[in-house]
């Protein structure tokens, strides 16, 4: 008997990593690799507290874009940058490392290295996104 995808017992529920649902946000390039949320909490339709995974395909570049509600993230997994306007900005981000995102401030993200980048992210007001010209070069 194979084991449920959520396992739910009187005050919690587990979810196992390999069963998280995961749903493209943008397009796929040729071999499927993007942007990917597993939403944990709240939705991404409505400006309502919201709680995700969101997964960045190795060598995944997101172009300039902006949100109307800051955040607060968590790398999980990978290593990714989150620069505002030159990738080097900072160091390279892993596992543990955190973030605040002001709204309305033009901001871009780019998985590097072998493994694909895992963030959780929390919104307060909720998810939205608004790309703006690209700036991104590895």
């Amino acid at each position: 008997m194979s084991p449920d995808i959520r396992t739910e017992k009187p005050g919690t529920i587990v979810t196992y990593p390999e069963d998280l649902k995961w749903e493209a946000v943008g397009p796929l390039d040729d071999n499927g690799k993007g942007i990917f949320v597993s939403l944990l909490y709240g939705d991404l339709k409505t400006k309502s507290p919201t709680n995700l995974l969101m997964k960045y395909s190795a060598g995944v570049t997101a172009l300039p874009h902006i949100h109307s509600g800051d955040y607060y993230a968590v790398v999980v997994s990978g290593k990714l940058r989150h620069f505002l306007e030159s990738e080097n900005e900072y160091k390279v981000l892993a596992a543990g490392a955190t973030w605040f995102q002001k709204s309305n401030v033009v901001h871009q993200d780019c998985c590097v290295g072998p493994e694909d980048c895992i963030l959780n992210i929390f919104w307060p007001q909720g998810f939205d996104v608004a790309f703006v010209k690209e700036t991104c070069t590895h």
